[in-house]
């Protein structure tokens, strides 16, 4: 390796001048990184029409495979050219792939089978096409900097900030205005407001809702006098969150505009981290910051795999966000964005056409020419839904709105747009359905096994020689691109879970695109009791199928020695979609929730004043809330409950905080003490420390975010999977007694009881 020194130097020369290009000129170089792959693409097309023998055609494949492998092992495959090199190599197992399918395994044996065939064929096809578009998407991610405002603050643009809300509950939208007037920044440049469309004046006058609306409007309005901010309701509720947004902008004249969901709590820095792009660049249009949750989503929290694995979120926001920075296409999403007014003004505000007005504001400003910035650190933390069946109205509506865009407003079809974002917004609206190829990844084994349709015409050698290495190709290109942000077979997990809900939703539009309408997610739900959610009966009749499906595998195998390669294939598949059906269980038991305040992950080193004792003690930080936080620390006194504490700690930016708390639990082994303590604010400006204190520093979200960024072994995946299929048969059981047998044996045990009397009818019955 020594030897290979000065050529490992100019390499990284070569990389730092490449990159240095393409961030000088964005346009120029997607253009050349644009003409390069077509070129490749094109050869690898012309290779995989060749004709070879099956035997030479499995020594390709997984030659390219091993290839591949060994790739993978070296650091500056990370950067291309090797990236490249890598990224092509797997896209030619796919493009043999799809040549072979598609020339040699379709073969009409009658209309059914035909149907059933085609129907598979193309939700392959479809699958194969959203990944290639990930791959063009991904194939180089652009991590923008953070730009520094200058040291004269006099020349900082102003700012309003928006935080619309429309029937969440006052003490969120209260915490995300408390921290919004702790953002670091002038003052006199900054104006806060809360955009309550809660309280319209439509709402106030409306017999059937003026009770609650007005209540709504005074604690709002009193919120908002309290603290000094703005306060606007308008007159009436017209195209929902964009009608809201637009009339702010009517009342309003800042420079920039930093929209804020009434859930999205800001760190003190959201500014100083954004606005500086918006002086570098005249022809920034946008700046987008990730999306961060403390809480898990519903899968997550049922599963209990939210301190574990990568959040469902953070695909899109660690990995698939920077590739779209890199094509200029990095779109609003809603909230934790700031953007210039004027642009904004320009396209007539924000776009309210469908009920994704981010995405299509984006659209329209990217039309015009202009930039969007994504800065890759988390800057908000919001909450996510509660229930699996808030989850989709969430998703749903996301579903319907990005299919709305592609209907109305078809991105490939678009003036003013570069080609390369034509076909990243693309990608954006077509990913969505992705319901209708998982259900029919679902069924199609069992087609063939239960109703003997003949969906996929291959042999074994076949198999192994395409189909193995295009899947195992598939799988190290994903983890290659997504592997620290989403784990092997995490994708069909949570997309199999929603797919059966969001079919209707995004069928929908294509039969009246104007129709749907915009539907706040439901936050801050509490669960009082654990329960089984009634959208998974569709997946037990699934379940119920694949079951069946096996016996009639075997039953197939003995009877129809000539399909014995296709039986064989199609049970492994059962097999393996019966183990995601039975681990999909597990997401829809929902588990009891009853805390105040979600508690979040935290590290850091503190000291703690024990009034009672009179002694310091050194603590560790282990978590932390709105309500308290826990505390490791060792000590010889004895710590007894309700005991009063003082913590004294900074944040990352150096700030000290002094914060009284009770202790309410207490574990103690030997010396060392694990406690929850509670906060006890004292006025208002202990209470604002204290939200500071908890929300203020974006130091602790990005701390978070790389304690989940370990790839997983798929094989460990696997196993996981299995454990979770373990878990949804017990939940089944469990749910089949509560929920069926129980009530259904206590029904039969009182229809006996009446007829051999010992029942005592109902009062007045008798005569």
């Amino acid at each position: 390796m020594i030897g290979f020194g000065p050529y490992l130097q100019q390499a990284d020369a070569y990389l730092g001048r490449l990159e240095d290009f393409r961030r000088r000129k964005p346009k120029l170089f997607g253009d050349i990184v644009l003409v390069f792959s077509a070129v490749v693409l094109f050869l690898f097309i012309h290779l995989t029409q060749l004709y070879l023998y099956i035997s030479h055609q499995f020594v390709v494949g997984w030659g390219a495979l091993a290839l591949i492998l060994l790739l993978k092992w070296f650091e500056r495959v990370k950067k291309p050219p090797l990236r490249i090199l890598f990224v092509v190599l797997c896209s030619f197992l796919t493009i043999r792939y799809v040549f072979w399918r598609t020339t040699e395994t379709l073969v009409y044996t009658g209309p059914a089978d035909f149907m059933a065939m085609m129907a598979l064929y193309l939700a392959e096809m479809y699958a194969i096409t959203v990944h290639a578009l990930g791959i063009f998407t991904n194939i180089w991610p652009l991590e923008s900097k953070i730009m520094p405002l200058p040291a004269d603050r006099s020349l900082y643009p102003s700012v309003d900030v928006f935080i619309p809300t429309y029937n969440e509950p006052p003490d969120i939208v209260k915490v995300t205005a408390m921290s919004a007037l702790n953002i670091d920044y002038p003052k006199e440049k900054l104006k806060i407001f809360i955009l309550d469309d809660g309280a319209s004046a439509a709402k106030r006058n409306d017999p059937k809702t003026s009770a609650a609306a007005w209540e709504r409007y005074y604690e709002l309005k009193g919120l908002a006098t309290r603290l000094g901010i703005g306060y606007i309701a308008r007159e009436r509720n017209i195209k929902a969150k964009a009608g809201n947004l637009n009339n702010a902008l009517a009342h309003t004249d800042s420079d920039l505009i930093l929209v804020l969901d009434c859930d999205h709590v800001p760190v003190r820095d959201i500014l100083k981290h954004t606005a500086g792009w918006f002086l570098k660049d005249e022809k920034v249009a946008f700046v987008q910051t990730p999306h961060f949750f403390i809480n898990p989503n519903p899968i997550e929290k049922n599963m209990a795999i939210f301190k574990d694995a990568p959040s469902e979120n953070d695909m899109f926001y660690r990995a698939i966000h920077p590739g779209l920075d890199m094509w200029n296409s990095s779109y609003f999403c809603g909230s934790a964005a700031v953007l210039r007014r004027k642009y904004l003004e320009e396209i007539g505000g924000i776009c309210g056409e469908t009920i994704t007005e981010d995405c299509e504001t984006a659209l329209s400003l990217h039309q015009r020419g202009y930039k969007s910035v994504y800065i890759p650190r988390p800057m908000v933390c919001g909450l996510s839904p509660d229930t699996f069946d808030d989850l989709i109205v969430q998703k749903s509506r996301w579903a319907q709105g990005m299919t709305q865009i592609l209907v109305l407003r078809n991105p490939l079809f678009q003036k003013g747009l570069k080609f390369y974002q034509k076909l990243c917004y693309f990608n954006s609206c077509f990913y969505w359905f992705f319901g209708l190829t998982r259900v029919i990844f679902f069924i199609a084994p069992a087609a063939f096994l239960l109703l003997d349709l003949k969906v996929y015409f291959a042999s074994v050698p076949q198999v192994l020689a395409y189909a193995i290495p295009h899947v195992l190709g598939s799988i190290l290109l994903t983890g290659f691109l997504y592997g620290k942000f989403r784990w092997p077979f995490f994708s069909e997990f949570f997309e199999g879970i929603q797919s059966l809900f969001l079919i209707p939703a995004v069928l929908s539009v294509f039969f009246n695109p104007r129709k749907p309408s915009f539907k706040v997610t439901p936050k801050g739900k509490s669960l009082e009791t654990e329960y089984l959610s009634s959208l998974a009966l569709p997946f037990l009749l699934l379940t119920m199928v694949l079951i069946v499906s096996i016996p009639a595998a075997v039953m197939k195998w003995i009877q129809f020695p000539m399909y014995r390669d296709i039986t064989m294939i199609t049970l492994i598949w059962c097999v393996l979609n019966l183990l995601l059906a039975l681990a999909s269980f597990g997401a829809f038991f929902e588990r009891k929730q009853v805390r105040r305040h979600h508690r979040m992950w935290a590290k850091g080193k503190a000291r703690i004043f024990l009034p009672r004792l009179n002694m310091m003690a050194e603590v560790k930080i282990d978590d932390v809330s709105l309500s308290g936080l826990g505390l490791v620390f060792e000590s010889s006194e004895q710590l007894a409950q309700h005991d009063h504490l003082i913590l004294e700690t900074r944040n990352s930016y150096g700030k000290r905080f002094k914060l009284p708390a009770r202790v309410q639990r207490c574990v103690r082994k030997g010396n060392k003490y694990s406690c929850g303590c509670e906060f006890l604010p004292v006025g208002k400006a202990g209470y604002a420390e204290m939200v500071e204190f908890v929300y203020g520093d974006s130091q602790r979200w990005a701390d978070f975010w790389e304690q989940k960024t370990k790839p997983a072994n798929p094989v460990w995946v696997l196993l996981f999977l299995f454990k979770a299929s373990v878990n949804g048969v017990k939940i089944l059981y469990i749910a089949t007694m509560k929920f069926i047998i129980h009530p259904a044996l206590a029904r039969l045990k009182r229809f006996f009881q009446h007829l051999t009397g010992r029942a005592k009818l109902p009062a007045g019955a008798a005569g």
